[in-house]
């Protein structure tokens, strides 16, 4: 069948930005026979690298080397769905199969166990809670456009409550949790005992009648208006009477803060109308943690592992700050509630090798497969405004020139049989090297030619798909003009955060974890908040047989701003800081007779004390492409929806925009960038005089 339109009729599309978003924006525009729709779909990068913010390469011994630590939530079922269609598209059974990753459940394992850690007089002390798994699958048809509604948290978290009351004694559900005394994902009956009789179980019974009574009226049945003040009368009675009990045993008081934590947030949502209709939006002027004091939750809930973790897991610290949590209450409570009760499968998964190979070089190659376009050395500089609200003029830095006879540049190569990325670029196919640099929004090449881009004869339609970082220096026309972006730009903020990555001599159980391999572990010191055991990536690695890493963590948290040109050497510090002060308390055999045993670094130069660290990776991520961005208190309705820019041929994505999930995540940006390519496809079919058949 021959196209409506002749390819001049067809909107020529221009993706400013190599990232989640801005990738997901060229897979769902070039679905099914897309030249039917469109005339190009052309993805302009800067430097060598896909992935933004989830980009990774390859260094020495080909260890892997991330911008930070990266997991999927069971709940980002968006992601998923990108995930498994990029794998079933590829075939790498059929087309690739000495490749080692050739289905998406090749690319990712569930990670059901995750670490928190509480303190005491006498240091940090870490523990697992096991979630068991089910049998879903994140990314089904359909499984993203669902709606989880507040009843739906409340009601799961009744459940929560009922099961805690039931004890451990009946067999595991199907999902749950489970709360251990130790480092060891293990649990107790005895644990538990003290909640399932007394005040507790009056709370519950509460709770739950009145909860039944909301959830009745919102189906339309007519019942009588529930008396909320037995339910907080219980609630209260209820910790009063579990605080005592508690005090003295850590594991307890860890059951008790959760309990509590499930109750003020239950209790919360009733009071404050989300369970008769409201919107989870009427709560996000304030800060999950001030919320939840609001409905009586203790101060040592407040300060309880769970809902530092959740802070530390988000980077949700105002400045790098610690003493400033901030993260919009009812956003938390969402995303809490699709994190705990709305995974498949499992609550976090694991990447099998480096995010880049995992997601972005397959992501790549399918797309190229389709025709989608890629120019890379590439850096955006300027959205040029016209007098009219269009976008007249794009303007780009070359970084790089093709070597004569060469049409496109190759950014892959291979590792183990796995399509993997660089750690520059790849010199042998340009005329000169622009260096690792080239990914800094601050690199200068002397004489690098500008490249206009022309509306009109170059593009229709432009995706800005850069991180929000990005936007006052590459749309500053559009932030001095319009009072929408200015606002966005001024009150939706972004955080630096630092990463390292920890190769050891010895196996975690050597380094003093009593704990499962593969744990992720966040809510732990200050400096380094958030650790994730990531030992099975040594086999992705090429390390000499005699002597290899025996295992591998990487560490990240927020960080307060600082000069980039000594970023990396800030975090280093931070680092040595964190290992001798902080660090014995999770791995207590890196403690030697004169601090941190120092050896216990993998190190090929023989390099001894703090010179060891020379050998591993950490990163400061101060460039704006590389903040992260974070949802404050009251900052969620200065986003911009992605087709909501006020300018006719530009379209936004990224995890910064107005997109149902809106916290830095990669859910987010590929939800943003579902409704960009939704945007930009009603866009043309408002230039067509007749709708291509199989258009949306």
């Amino acid at each position: 069948m021959t196209s409506s339109h002749t390819e001049a009729e067809r909107p020529r599309v221009v993706i400013l930005g190599g990232g989640m978003a801005g990738l997901v924006a060229a897979w769902e525009l070039s679905s099914g026979d897309w030249r039917r729709r469109l005339g190009l779909i052309t993805v302009y990068q800067r430097g060598w690298r896909l992935g933004g913010k989830g980009a990774s390469s390859r260094g020495p011994h080909d260890r892997i080397e991330e911008h930070g630590l990266h997991v999927l939530l069971g709940s980002y079922d968006a992601t998923f769905r990108v995930l498994r269609e990029v794998y079933a598209e590829l075939d790498r059974v059929t087309t690739d199969p000495d490749c080692p990753i050739r289905t998406w459940l090749d690319a990712v394992s569930p990670a059901g166990d995750v670490g928190l850690s509480d303190r005491d007089g006498n240091g940090w002390k870490p523990f697992v809670t096991s979630f068991t798994g089910n049998t879903d699958l994140p990314g089904e048809p359909g499984a993203e456009d669902r709606q989880l509604a507040p009843l739906d948290v409340a009601l799961r978290a009744v459940q929560l409550l009922a099961d805690f009351h039931r004890g451990m004694t009946a067999p595991r559900p199907r999902s749950g949790i489970f709360l251990s005394t130790s480092a060891e994902a293990t649990a107790s009956t005895s644990d538990l005992e003290p909640l399932i009789r007394g005040a507790g179980l009056t709370a519950a019974a509460a709770l739950l009648e009145g909860l039944w009574r909301v959830s009745r009226m919102a189906d339309g049945v007519v019942v009588e208006q529930p008396d909320l003040g037995p339910v907080a009368d219980a609630v209260r009675s209820w910790r009063d009477a579990m605080r005592a009990t508690v005090q003295g045993d850590a594991a307890l008081r860890r059951t008790w803060q959760l309990v509590d934590l499930v109750a003020s947030s239950l209790q919360g949502m009733v009071v404050d109308g989300l369970l008769s209709g409201r919107d989870w939006g009427v709560i996000d002027h304030l800060d999950y943690g001030e919320w939840l004091a609001k409905h009586g939750a203790a101060p040592e809930t407040l300060e309880s592992p769970i809902v530092r973790g959740m802070h530390d897991l988000t980077f949700a610290y105002e400045g790098g700050d610690h003493s400033r949590p901030g993260f919009a209450a009812g956003l938390g409570l969402q995303l809490a509630g699709r994190m705990l009760f709305d995974f498949k499968g499992s609550v976090f998964w694991h990447m099998n090798a480096g995010t880049g190979e995992a997601i972005f070089a397959p992501m790549y190659e399918a797309l190229v497969r389709r025709g989608v376009e890629f120019r890379f050395f590439r850096r955006l500089d300027r959205l040029a405004l016209s007098d009219g609200n269009r976008i007249d003029t794009i303007e780009l830095t070359r970084q790089a020139e093709l070597s004569p006879g060469r049409s496109t540049y190759e950014p892959l190569v291979r590792v183990g049989g796995l399509a993997c990325w660089p750690d520059r670029p790849l010199a042998d196919q340009l005329v000169s090297d622009p260096g690792p640099e080239s990914e800094s929004h601050s690199w200068v090449g002397e004489g690098a030619p500008t490249e206009r881009l022309l509306a009109g004869r170059d593009f229709d339609v432009a995706v800005l798909a850069v991180s929000l970082g990005m936007v006052p220096f590459v749309a500053s026309e559009l932030v001095a003009r319009d009072p929408a972006w200015r606002a966005m730009v001024e009150h939706v903020r972004t955080v630096a955060t630092r990463s390292a990555q920890l190769w050891f001599t010895t196996s975690e159980a050597d380094l003093g974890w009593t704990g499962p391999v593969g744990v992720t572990l966040s809510g732990f010191g200050e400096t380094f908040d958030t650790w994730a055991s990531m030992s099975h990536l040594l086999a992705r690695e090429s390390w000499p047989a005699d002597g290899a890493p025996a295992s591998l963590a990487y560490l990240c948290s927020a960080m307060p701003d600082t000069d980039p040109a000594t970023g990396e050497t800030a975090v280093r510090d931070s680092l040595v800081g964190f290992l001798e002060r902080e660090v014995e308390s999770l791995w207590p055999g890196t403690s030697g007779p004169s601090g941190f045993a120092w050896d216990k670094l993998w190190d090929d130069q023989g390099r001894v004390g703090r010179d060891r660290l020379e050998a591993q990776y950490v990163r400061a991520n101060l460039d704006p492409s590389d903040r992260y961005v974070q949802s404050l208190p009251g900052s969620g309705r200065y986003r911009l929806a992605p087709g909501g820019t006020g300018v006719d041929n530009l379209v936004v994505a990224g995890d910064w925009t107005a997109c149902g999930w809106d916290a830095g995540s990669m859910e987010a940006a590929t939800r943003s960038a579902v409704l960009a390519g939704r945007a930009v496809l009603a866009g043309a079919a408002d230039r067509s005089s007749t709708t291509p058949p199989g258009f949306p």
